[in-house]
């Protein structure tokens, strides 16, 4: 069980490197896009449709990695008012009944999400000509990822852990 946790652990970290080079090519991008449409109004400039298409397909995946590791933290908004009325045994067992509903939710993301990809992989974007399957494939890795902080959540609580920091992971 140590050895999951600490698996997990370290593919978060390498996630955490990951988000931040998606949230720079996002920034990257959006920025060209500003500068480029402010200074369109002077020259006559084309703004390249790629560029808004990228952007948004690296929040998709942004997102979606982004919500893994939010899950692994207990950092994705929930409803406090009702476990924070109750002793610690009863907030464990609420934890793991709700971590079982969001496992199941995961895995139906998974399977979806690949089923989508039958559907989407022939089809180009009209900017980026790239394959549809590149921002779908976000759907069920996401789920993946996400299932994966689950369970080593759950493994956790079962333990009686319920700290986590969000900065402290992957040493």
């Amino acid at each position: 069980m140590e050895i999951y946790i600490k698996m997990v652990d370290k593919v978060n970290y390498f996630i955490r490197f990951l988000l931040a080079a998606l949230l720079m090519i996002m920034t990257v991008l959006i920025l060209y896009q500003v500068i480029v449409r402010f200074s369109s109004s002077y020259i006559d400039v084309v703004l390249p449709r790629w560029t808004e298409e990228i952007a948004r397909y690296s929040m998709i995946w942004l997102v979606l990695l982004g919500a893994s590791l939010a899950v692994r933290y207990s950092a994705l908004i929930g409803m406090e008012a009702i476990a924070e009325r109750l002793n610690q045994k009863a907030q464990r067992v609420l934890r793991g009944i709700t971590l079982v509903i969001s496992m199941a939710f995961f895995l139906i993301m998974i399977i979806y999400g690949f089923e989508m990809l039958g559907h989407v992989t022939n089809q180009l974007s009209p900017g980026a000509k790239l394959s549809m399957a590149i921002p779908y494939t976000a759907i069920p890795v996401g789920g993946l990822f996400m299932l994966i902080n689950s369970i080593a959540v759950f493994i956790e609580t079962l333990k009686g852990d319920l700290s986590r920091e969000f900065f402290k992971g992957g040493e």
